[in-house]
């Protein structure tokens, strides 16, 4: 009797299988490297149609190429797809206003038995795990005073590194001032136990909880005369902007006296503050993105960028529900990222 052929495998049931190890090779990649999505895509493909042909075989002739071409359609298509969910369901928006409970009021309290007007914000709010918090972050006024013009007092170094330089005068500069938040949040720790992670998520997610507002260097003019992306936030919260500050960018007590900030307002917040604490703490610009984070060299899972040999995993902070490691896919390119200034 004739021996029966060996038959190919289905091509359906072929493409399906690849597909299937395609994204998982992908999330593993993304989470382990800091991989551009195409190249992550690329070496996906290669990884699952090498797996599926060394387990159920080759299919049968030319339907290897159309096979090949439907993946790399279908995978385009998910990509496109995946990122306007993964926008969607990340980041919870939500409108963008402050409420009476967000502002800042000026009051009093008693500090070495004399009375002192300080600016201060009650604070409720949940980390990126939905553990709930509360506390008031407070300032005194003449610290404001004295510290809200300092930035048009500051004079550039020569050479490279401008960001980095301001920053780490404005850190300088007002760090000792944030006291009052830094016991806050040292009141916190306590009263949760909270280990390292927990602390930095705590203090991120604090800041996250903030609405965003634009900071410019020219005066605010109205939402009509922006770009969509401005127009946008600007049409719905006209007070979501401050305008006429030198470099665009609001030092740490001025920030807390108002609760304005944009990108680099709150990553020199958070890093003055992870630096009292002893965190190796990084900001990381992108003339590209046009754009400032956090990174922070703790174990963590997702996007990070190496710096002298250590891993800075990237931290969003401008919008609530980021978790460290994630960045929106419009900006999550770590190649176009870079480290300004460290704590360590």
């Amino acid at each position: 009797m004739a021996q029966k052929s060996e038959r190919s495998p289905n091509g359906c049931l072929w493409l399906f299988i690849v597909m299937v190890v395609c994204t998982i090779s992908f999330g593993i990649l993304k989470t382990l490297f800091p991989l551009h999505d195409y190249l992550a895509w690329v070496l996906s493909f290669g990884i699952a149609t090498f797996f599926v042909i060394n387990i159920i075989g080759r299919p049968a002739g030319i339907s290897v190429l159309k096979n090949a071409v439907i993946i790399i359609i279908v995978l385009a298509i998910l990509k496109t797809l995946g990122g306007f969910f993964l926008d969607v369901l990340s980041i919870k928006t939500e409108p963008t206003t402050f409420r009476t409970e967000e502002a800042t009021l000026p009051t009093t309290m008693i500090e070495n038995n004399d009375t002192i007007r300080v600016y201060s914000t009650k604070r409720s709010w949940k980390d990126n795990y939905g553990n709930p918090y509360s506390g008031t972050l407070t300032v005194r006024e003449p610290d404001y005073l004295r510290l809200k013009d300092h930035i048009s007092r500051y004079i550039p170094p020569s050479g490279g590194n401008f960001w980095g330089a301001l920053y780490d005068h404005i850190d300088r500069t007002d760090t000792p001032s944030l006291d009052l938040i830094i016991n806050a949040f040292t009141d916190i720790e306590q009263q949760h136990q909270l280990n390292r992670m927990e602390f930095a998520e705590m203090i991120v997610s604090c800041v996250q909880d903030i609405p965003y507002a634009f900071v410019f260097q020219e005066e605010c003019l109205p939402a009509r005369q922006y770009e969509a992306s401005i127009r946008k936030i600007l049409e719905k919260c006209p007070e979501c902007c401050i305008g006429n500050i030198l470099y665009g960018i609001q030092n740490p007590v001025s920030f807390i006296q108002n609760l304005k900030g944009d990108c680099d307002t709150r990553t020199v917040m958070i890093y003055s503050i992870l630096k009292h604490f002893g965190y190796d703490v990084a900001i990381l610009n992108s003339d590209y993105y046009r754009h400032s984070i956090l990174g922070l060299n703790l174990p963590a899972q997702g996007l990070y960028k190496i710096h002298n040999g250590k891993k800075y995993v990237l931290w969003e902070t401008t919008a609530k529900y980021f978790e460290i490691g994630y960045l929106s896919p419009s900006y999550n390119d770590v190649t176009y990222w870079n480290v300004v200034l460290t704590s360590k």
